[in-house]
């Protein structure tokens, strides 16, 4: 016999389940090369998301409504050679303290990974920086490079966030709606924020879009990265 009680969590879960997963759409039988999604919307919030994956990149369409955070990510092992970023967004609504880990909210941002790669940090030093991560969550190990786009830090800064992640800021609240193309030397940005080059290769590459909870209307933004395999 049916339990009722149980069969009504069921179908609850399922329809929660419902609710809170995007509208991813690609095909089925499309290959995915290796980009894992994660993130998820707030109650009631899907997220409309276009996904094209290649053996050298990826490129996103999305409709973000308020609450929404997405992420795409992808291991691997590449030269830190050049990169292809290119972002649109729009609205663009100004977010939190952006120098502050934890607080900082970028529209859109991609992040490299050099995972074998780390600063020399004392023992104390070192539990300061878990303990900070405990609080405002965790970042992939490694050395990392962000390039974001903000809405309060002026367009072209490069400032450390984290003690081993560097942002730089390619466009602002200004360019809501523009179309950002950026080719970076991945090698050069590097020397330029830790004053040496890598000691390894990037392990991983992050891609990722948010729209804050307070905002009343959903966000598009679009994100592509383009970087070739060692």
């Amino acid at each position: 016999m049916r339990n009722p009680a149980r069969s009504a969590v069921t179908a609850f879960l399922a329809l929660a389940a419902s609710l809170l997963a995007p509208v991813l759409l690609h095909s089925a039988d499309e290959p995915t090369h290796g980009w894992r999604r994660s993130g998820d919307g707030l109650w009631g919030s899907r997220p409309e998301i276009h996904a094209g994956f290649s053996e050298k990149g990826i490129a996103l369409e999305m409709k973000l409504p308020p609450g929404t955070d997405v992420a795409y990510s992808r291991d691997g092992s590449w030269a830190a050679d050049n990169a292809s970023v290119t972002m649109s967004t729009e609205p663009v609504a100004p977010g939190g303290n952006e120098y502050r880990p934890g607080e900082a909210e970028f529209p859109a941002s991609v992040t490299f990974v050099f995972g074998r790669d780390s600063l020399p940090m004392g023992r104390l030093a070192r539990m300061a920086a878990f303990f900070r991560k405990l609080r405002h969550g965790f970042r992939p190990s490694g050395i990392r490079l962000t390039y974001a786009w903000g809405t309060r830090v002026p367009v072209g800064s490069m400032y450390r966030l984290w003690e081993e992640e560097t942002v730089f800021i390619l466009a602002g609240r200004e360019e809501a709606g523009k179309r950002i193309d950026a080719v970076r030397s991945l090698a050069a940005d590097f020397h330029a924020a830790y004053g040496r080059p890598p000691r390894g290769p990037v392990t991983k590459v992050l891609v990722e879009a948010e729209r804050p909870s307070g905002e009343k209307t959903p966000a598009n933004t679009s994100i592509a990265v383009r970087f070739p395999p060692e």
